[in-house]
């Protein structure tokens, strides 16, 4: 039976990440089109964003799941909203 939630978890992070990507490469082409540093400096944040909120999950599965993959991950998102927080108010 656990074997089928770590095959659910694996699908639904491949998802997510999916959904996140094409987030990313849409703020990224509003930038070549428009030359706005905000909009590149926001989708720098938000890939930080995506994957550190993955990188647990996708650990755990993979059974190597620490303290110290849980510290990048937090580091990571913390980098992420920092870079979004900097690119709307600048």
């Amino acid at each position: 039976m656990m074997y089928y939630y770590r095959v659910l978890t694996l699908i639904l992070t491949a998802i997510y990440l999916l959904i996140g990507g094409g987030f990313i490469i849409y703020i990224y082409d509003s930038y070549k089109r428009t030359r706005q540093t905000f909009l590149l400096h926001m989708s720098v944040g938000f890939f930080f964003l995506i994957v550190g909120a993955a990188l647990p999950v996708l650990s755990y599965t993979v059974q190597i799941l620490d303290s110290s993959m849980v510290v990048v991950a937090i580091l990571m998102q913390i980098a992420g909203l920092s870079t979004v927080f900097y690119s709307i108010v600048r």
